[in-house]
């Protein structure tokens, strides 16, 4: 390829250097053909010139195209985050307005289900009177979407204010209203001012700040949820107990509040910091937590304005810290908005003077083509040697590969095959696993466990290689193996292979120790049984090689069924083994395993010896 590149570089600077050389060449040809026609001579000079036009203006209209495209992209971007932040402005007022909104739906609902509590009136009016207020600062007010009848109570902040007075002045100071009814009046309202601001962050959809956005709009959503959860909570404590539909309406909104804050912790990583600084890292969680499961209990107990107080300041503790959260992902979301109209505004500055420039340098196009021709084969040189470079990072990431899945199935993977399950009818799978593991785990700090598992399976990998087994997996200090397959082997040799490394693992563990407790004695249970299974890859990332059937069961039933230091073998390998008359069995009995029943199992002691008779 470097030679191939090395001579397309050769041509094209030869070329290019006889277009620089073009014009006395084209004196020389006038010269010779001064003698012959003279239109030759114009038809020459006039097929030259315009070779080095074309040469010349290509670059340039590309040039000006690409950065023409530029400028658009500038444009779109600058008017995207400009866009992203207003909207962000103008629903602050709305956020703040929909927060006393819920405040004040939240003190309404306890005073319908107090019947009515003086203490808890004067709480109400002085709500109200903090919304009436939040109404009045919003001076721009968003585009309705969807049906402009629905939306009629917030089409401006006159019509809300009425329709806000008109409902406290004849439905809840009348006594003529219910819990659920006051719920659903100022759910509604909330909603609509939600969709109002949330529609216009999604008109906005910026990329760079998408996850943003979308976990503000969560956030603000499980906002809402917890409003109402608080709402109806007051009631419980402010009433016997919450009725049927109630208590099903409050657990519904728990749920979809915490599934909302959550979904705006995973996509914003920012408000998922700010929430377990401010939340999570803080006795409001606990607090609203065992508040919460005293509710959900729903038990008939006194009424109690006192307690629905309670109840209430400690969900408005946490309902104010998400609007915290939301204020700072706010501003948040802002400053980021300013930095790419700031970068858009430079861009696009620069861009403009690209689009001069290449006006003005067109006439040193030819000079910066003869150049960059030079240039080619030193790029394709550097470029085989990046190839070579890549190519051997493909075949270490192949090895790794063929680490972590059988060479014939991660082959299949990467040429984009689905992988179909296969079945294997005799096979050998094996189970261990490190006795007194727990008690390990209670003396040992993770990290001395972690290397000492690694210490061990490091060991028991490199004995594998001597037979021919394939390794499943490990699961903490589980070891699983298995023969015969993805190869599969004749003459029942897998129940050989397996029983081979078995005995070769035991012993192996019998002389290790653990690397920070020495005097320890590690003891191995290990349990073998042979039969059929299928296998296959299950998922798409980390793609794992798993085993399925009653054969993997059985096999982790006699390790889990054994004892230390021993070899748990069923019948279906018994009966492998014992026809190589090579191994040493002992019957164990009939035990009662969980979930097969009563089967008779067998201990493989070791290998048998045989002695060579010699006759003289």
């Amino acid at each position: 390829m470097p030679n191939k590149a090395k001579s397309c570089a050769d041509e094209a600077e030869d070329s290019v250097t006889d277009v620089a050389w073009l014009p006395n060449g084209i004196t020389k040809s006038r010269q010779r053909r001064c003698h012959g026609s003279n239109c030759v001579q114009i038809s020459s000079r006039h097929a030259e010139l315009i070779k080095m036009t074309i040469l010349i203006l290509i670059p340039c209209i590309a040039l000006a195209s690409v950065t023409t495209v530029a400028l658009i992209k500038d444009s779109a971007l600058y008017g995207r985050a400009f866009q992203t932040k207003q909207e962000i402005i103008i629903g602050e007022n709305f956020a703040k307005l929909i927060h006393l909104l819920q405040l004040e739906r939240g003190q309404t609902v306890i005073l319908v289900s107090s019947n009515y509590s003086k203490l808890t009136y004067e709480s109400v009016k002085a709500r109200r009177k903090l919304t009436d207020e939040a109404i009045d600062l919003i001076m721009t007010w968003l585009p309705i979407t969807g049906n402009s009848n629905t939306a009629k109570p917030v089409y401006n902040g006159t019509t809300l204010r009425n329709y806000l007075i008109s409902h406290r002045t004849n439905v809840v100071d009348q006594f003529n209203t219910t819990v659920l009814n006051e719920l659903e009046f100022y759910s509604d309202i909330v909603y609509l001012l939600l969709n109002r601001v949330t529609v216009g962050l999604f008109k906005a959809k910026y990329d760079n700040l998408w996850n943003h956005l979308v976990g503000y709009c969560q956030l603000i959503a499980g906002k809402e949820e917890s409003g109402i959860e608080r709402a109806l909570g007051g009631a419980y404590f402010s009433q016997f107990q919450l009725s049927h539909n109630e208590i099903i309406q409050y657990y519904a909104k728990l749920q979809l509040g915490l599934m909302n804050i959550n979904s705006a912790r995973q996509y914003s990583y920012y408000i998922n910091n700010l929430y377990e600084q401010y939340v999570l890292n803080t006795s409001i969680f606990n607090e609203v937590q065992n508040l919460r499961q005293i509710v959900i209990s729903n038990q008939r107990h006194n009424p109690s304005v006192i307690k629905a107080n309670i109840w209430f300041s400690n969900l408005t503790l946490f309902i104010n810290t998400l609007e915290k959260i939301r204020i700072e992902a706010a501003a948040l979301i802002q400053m980021e908005s300013d930095k790419v109209i700031n970068m858009a505004t430079v861009d696009f500055a620069l861009s403009v003077g690209l689009l001069t420039s290449a006006i003005i340098i067109c006439p040193l196009l030819l000079y910066i083509t003869t150049k960059l021709t030079r240039n080619i084969y030193l790029y394709a040189q550097d470029l085989a040697d990046k190839t070579e470079k890549l190519m051997r990072e493909r075949k270490k990431t192949n090895t790794l590969l063929f680490r972590m899945l059988p060479r014939t199935v991660a082959e299949q993977l990467k040429q984009g095959k689905a992988v179909v399950a296969e079945t294997y009818d005799d096979v050998t799978v094996y189970f261990s696993d490190i006795v007194g593991f727990t008690e390990i785990c209670h003396t040992s700090t993770a990290m001395q466990v972690v290397e000492m598992l690694n210490y061990l399976y490091v060991q028991f990998d490199s004995r594998l290689e001597n037979y021919q087994v394939y390794k499943v997996e490990t699961i903490g200090d589980a070891y699983m193996v298995v023969s015969g397959l993805p190869k599969r082997l004749d003459e029942n040799r897998h129940a050989d292979e397996i029983a081979n490394m078995a005995l070769d693992l035991l012993e192996l563990v019998g002389n290790l120790k653990i690397p920070h407790n020495p005097t320890y004695d590690l003891k191995l249970r290990a349990g073998i049984h042979s039969g059929a299974c299928v296998a296959g890859v299950i998922g798409m990332k980390m793609p794992r090689y798993c085993l399925f059937g009653d054969t993997v069961n059985t096999a982790s039933r006699m390790e889990s069924n054994g004892e230390a230091s021993r070899i748990h073998c069923s019948q279906a390998s018994y009966d492998l083994l014992s026809k190589t008359r090579q191994y040493e069995l002992t019957l164990r009995g009939e035990i009662n395993i969980k979930g097969l029943g009563a089967m008779k199992t067998y201990w493989l002691l070791g290998r048998m010896i045989t002695l060579n008779v010699v006759y003289l």
